[in-house]
């Protein structure tokens, strides 16, 4: 059961009866090192809130990663988890405090960095074993001067077992109770024992996991998708500029379902059955432009959440719900006291596992077409397009090709007009068209991750045990190899296309992407763009600390800690023929690129009164820290300037009765800006709303709907298409972004508030409770601008364009396709239309944190109740310095606002347990908040479905038959609770970092320990 653990266990003693304290008077008592402060004291308290998670309770619900049990704090927001296929994030696992983004806390092992294994330099929880743990201790606030500059939003501290004896083995299962899917299982091995005359102990934990992945069609919630794609498997003709002629287009369907003169209008799309006819998609909510002359199987890979008002390919059912991964770990720990004042320690940690993303086959093109002597290495080249123009991201095809179905040179041949991004004009230009090579199969991205750390050091005392020094250096490498599969060449399919003979002399059969026509495994091969790209980081870190007493106060002694540390990261990515003209995963460019940072640190903490009339004791804590950073790109050769940063923080603790405790914390922190920041390019596909469609509130009945309507049209949306023009559900564009070295640190101020309740004697007894005031203001962030809002903006939903200009800021960077739709999003403000880093953002959150816990003896056994609780007051969000800010508070997200970007405004944990004997039974409740759509924020007035309040309970009982023997079983989401499903989602339709996807499931545990 989790417990806010707000004093030590010292603390707990000096709180006692008068009759335990003498006691403990008597004998030298253990100084301990709290998270939060590296000053060593029998009296210490932590100034800032800290939640700490035993390790009984990390294994007690047959968690095998540690992001899923610590994703169920209302302190930490569900970011990248087992869960993020699309949006991803590389099959890792983080952990983000507060929402304010898994790069801006710290996760450490005994208080030092483990290795990072992203751009971002985050930790990916996957990396770290359960079986060694001993506890978690989270703490948020008052942590960056104490452990690095970098910890604006706390620091997640695990604490490794020390001077374990015996040996211990650990197995565990999980399964969907009905289903029988999403097996998870592990088994541990824990081997430890003190040698030379107990002045050391070793101990060695090795751990094998593996959890089965879900796909999407496995659950029903999630088996149809909520979006609609333009991607075909069918293939799409996009008529563009030069559209056929009205009366054949009428001809042609007249033939087909005596459809009436006019009802299909000339720039719509068309697809292609396999018998040479065509068929039309229809117009999302227009009953009177449903789907035409289909011929396929209805149940065929269709979307049937929209079949027949709209044909779309539903590409969720083949998508991964929940990832894959294989892991076997191997982690070791040793203390030797050489002398009776000098210890010697080690660390040696190694993990390697396999995970596993997919998404459906390759949409084709996902990059843009352009002439050769304008297409960059990673953009499609084709002589079909005029000089200096692209065609985005469709496909051009010239009217030679072999396949073209008979019905389709029908309408091709009626054209008279001029794409002027083509070569030609008329019937004889080159059109345009894009297709879904489900033939190749499913886009994947199959990772091995090799992570291995080395820390050695020793520690010791000085003239007096009141003062001690610690050095330690660490060594440590991690190496991903991402196998991608199912990538295009898109050039290969280009030539193919452009072919006399349709590509026959370049693959067995050619390749025909007019309907679901066969495709020859030599013509697979020949498509195919395999992939084997490598990212690799080094890192190396040196710490040397001294702490001690400077002298004695009325009130007690002034401790103080004083030290150095540097850390040298090297980042390298080599994305092998990932970085050509490939269609699929994002194109990637190489990197690498190295930082350093040496820091100078102290901490001293005052006690200022004891015993006084009106405090027990008022103690200060201040901490300082410099840190100076370097960056350098070494693709470009560029470096920054050396960059000094600082950080602070004061803490404040007063305890005017032996029941009450009051602690204020302040913070000063900054973040350097990272790799990924720093050097990295991107691609992204927001889901986006387009205020010109058809189902806009602003457009068809808003007070400016006249203003709004010409806005569209000038944007973009030709006159005789605004009228019909309706965006279908998850419309997405593309944005591209790029690094930028000359960004500056991030600024980070926190503030915590607190009062401890834990009576000492009277009814409350037992009783230990909580509340806590925070607040956050991360100044100069560094985030990407938000798509949703920048198309705001232009049409004013933020009232920043009461004109309705076209001139607008935010106006010129909306690109709108042939077909109406906004496909990119560029950056107005520069001339390659990229979106560069910059420090123009700003994140502010603040809430409150209740906890509370208690314990009797009830009948023949004991009963201990728990609860943990936040209430969001804000959560504020300005992603460039030429946008407003926007709150939200209470919303749920959609895909593309990035990961862990839900934001509940109450969440809590309640837990429940009772022992006696041998026996013990268990609940928990978790509670989710009712929330908004995040889109309605970005569009206020605009409808969009939120989701209602969530609650889960989970069950479990043990049994522990011998003193080394251990069984547990039970039942998580025990009343198989659904995740609410609404649009427009993050993904599955729903957001399954947050809720549960998996549905009722049952494990079993065992334990052996022996001594």
């Amino acid at each position: 059961m989790f417990k806010q653990r707000v004093i030590s266990k010292a603390v707990l003693i000096a709180l006692g009866s008068a009759a335990v304290a003498p006691a403990f008077a008597q004998e030298k008592l253990e100084r301990i090192e709290i998270t939060g402060s590296r000053i060593k004291k029998v009296d210490l308290t932590a100034p800032s809130p800290i939640l700490t998670i035993t390790s009984a309770e990390l294994k007690a619900n047959q968690d095998i990663t540690l992001d899923t049990i610590l994703n169920t704090l209302p302190q930490i927001n569900p970011a990248g988890t087992t869960t993020s296929n699309n949006p991803p994030n590389g099959g890792q696992s983080n952990i983000d405090l507060r929402g304010l983004g898994a790069n801006r806390n710290l996760v450490l092992i005994d208080g030092r960095r483990p290795m990072v294994s992203q751009s971002n330099q985050t930790v990916d929880m996957n990396t770290i074993p359960v079986a060694l743990i001993d506890s978690i201790e989270v703490i948020t606030g008052g942590a960056g001067a104490v452990y690095g500059v970098d910890a604006i939003g706390g620091v997640v501290n695990i604490k490794l077992k020390r001077n374990f004896q015996g040996l211990e083995i650990r197995g565990g299962l999980s399964n969907a109770a009905k289903e029988r899917d999403a097996e998870e299982k592990n088994v541990s091995l824990t081997l430890g024992g003190n040698f030379a005359d107990n002045r050391g102990n070793a101990v060695i934990a090795m751990e094998y996991s593996k959890r089965e992945g879900l796909i999407k069609s496995q659950r029903p919630f999630a088996a149809v998708a909520t979006a609609t794609t333009g991607a075909w498997p069918e293939g799409a003709y996009r008529p563009g500029a030069n559209t056929p002629s009205q009366a054949a287009i009428d001809a042609l369907y007249a033939g087909y379902a005596q459809t009436p003169a006019g009802t299909i209008p000339r720039g719509s799309a068309h697809s292609f059955n396999t018998d040479g006819t065509l068929f039309y998609p229809g117009v999302f909510n227009n009953k009177t432009l449903d789907v035409i002359n289909w011929r396929y199987p209805v149940d065929s890979g269709v979307n049937t959440r929209l079949f027949p008002d709209l044909y779309s390919y539903n590409f969720d059912a083949v998508n991964i719900l929940t990832l894959p991964m294989e892991r076997r770990s191997i982690m070791s720990k040793l203390n030797f006291k050489v002398t009776d004042k000098t210890e010697v320690f080690s660390n040696f940690g190694y993990t390697r596992y396999e995970s596993r993303t997919a998404l459906a086959p390759t949409p084709v093109p996902t990059i843009d077409v352009l002439n050769p002597a304008n297409a960059k290495s990673n953009q499609g080249a084709s002589s079909l397009v005029e000089v200096g123009k692209s065609t985005g991201n469709l496909l051009p095809v010239p009217v030679t090709n072999p396949f073209i179905p008979k019905d389709l040179k029908t309408l091709l041949d009626s054209r008279t007009g001029d794409n002027p991004n083509l070569v030609g004009s008329g019937a004889t230009e080159p059109f345009l068209m894009n297709w879904r090579t489900v033939a190749l199969g499913l886009r994947e991205n199959r990772f091995t991750n090799e992570v291995t750390q080395v820390v050695a050091g020793a520690k010791g005392e000085l003239w007096s045990d009141a003062w001690t020094w610690e050095a330690y250096l660490s060594e440590g490498r991690t190496k991903i190899i991402n196998d991608v599969r199912g990538n295009v060449d898109t050039n290969k399919l280009i030539n193919a296309l452009g072919a006399a003979d349709g590509g026959k002399s370049l693959c067995e059969g050619g390749v025909n992407p007019f309907g679901r026509q066969p495709l020859s495994s030599a013509c697979q091969t020949y498509l195919a763009a395999p992939g084997g790209q490598q990212t690799t980081f080094d890192q190396s870190i040196g710490q040397a600390f001294v702490s001690g007493e400077l002298g004695e106060l009325p009130a007690g002694p002034v401790s103080v800690v004083g030290g150095l540390e540097f850390r040298n990261f090297k980042y390298s990515f080599d994305p092998g023929a990932g970085g050509g003209p490939i269609s699929g995963f994002n194109a990637q460019s190489p990197a690498s690129g190295k930082n350093s940072f040496k820091d100078v640190f102290a901490e001293v903490q005052i006690p200022l009164l004891s015993r006084a009339a009106w405090a027990r004791s008022l103690d200060l804590s201040v901490a300082a820290r410099q840190s100076t950073s370097k960056a350098s790109d070494l693709i470009k050769d560029k470096s920054t300037d050396s960059r000094s940063s600082n950080a602070f923080s004061a803490n404040l603790t007063w305890v005017p009765t032996t029941d009450l405790r009051a602690r204020f914390s302040i913070q000063k922190a900054v973040r350097a800006p990272n790799f990924g920041e720093l050097f990295d390019g991107s691609g992204s596909a927001p889901q986006i709303f387009d205020p010109c469609s058809a189902g806009s509130v602003g457009r068809t009945s808003g007070a400016d709907a006249a203003k709004l309507s010409a806005l569209c049209q000038a944007t973009g949306v030709g006159a005789s298409v605004l009228p019909t023009y309706a965006q279908a559900p998850g419309g997405q564009l593309s944005v591209n972004t790029t690094g930028n070295i000359d960004l500056k640190p991030e600024k980070g101020n926190s503030l915590t508030l607190g009062l401890v309740f834990a009576p000492t004697s009277g009814p409350l007894q037992g009783f230990t409770g909580s509340v806590d005031y925070y607040s956050f203001d991360v100044k100069d962030a560094i985030l990407t601008p938000d798509a949703n809002q920048l198309i705001a903006s232009c049409y004013n939903y933020d009232g920043s364009n009461a004109a309705y200009s076209k001139d607008h800021a935010a106006c010129k960077g909306i690109v709108r396709g042939g077909g109406a739709d906004i496909t990119r999003l560029t950056n107005g403000y520069v001339a390659d239309g990229l979106f560069a880093g910059g420090n123009g953002g700003r994140l502010k959150t603040s809430g409150l944190d209740f906890s509370a816990a208690w314990g009797t003896k009830l009948g023949p056994g004991r009963l201990d109740l728990g609860a943990n609780f936040n209430v969001l007051l804000k959560y504020q969000s300005k992603t460039a310095a030429y946008l407003e800010s926007q709150d939200f508070e209470g919303t749920v997200a959609y895909f593309g606002a990035g990961l862990g970007q839900t934001f509940p405004k109450t969440r809590g944990i309640f837990n429940a347990r009772y022992k006696w004997s041998g026996f013990s039974v268990d609940g928990r409740v978790r509670y989710i908040g009712a929330m908004d759509n995040r889109m309605a924020k970005n569009f206020p007035g605009e409808a969009f479905g939120g989701v209602p309040s969530v609650a889960y309970l989970d069950l479990g009982a043990g049994w522990e038959f011998r003193k080394d023997m251990s069984i547990r079983v039970g039942l998580n989401n025990a009343m198989n609770k659904q995740p609410p499903v609404y649009s427009p989602n993050v993904q599955s339709g729903t957001d399954p970092s947050t809720y549960d996807v998996i549905g009722r499931r049952f494990y079993v545990q065992a334990q052996l320990h022996f001594k």
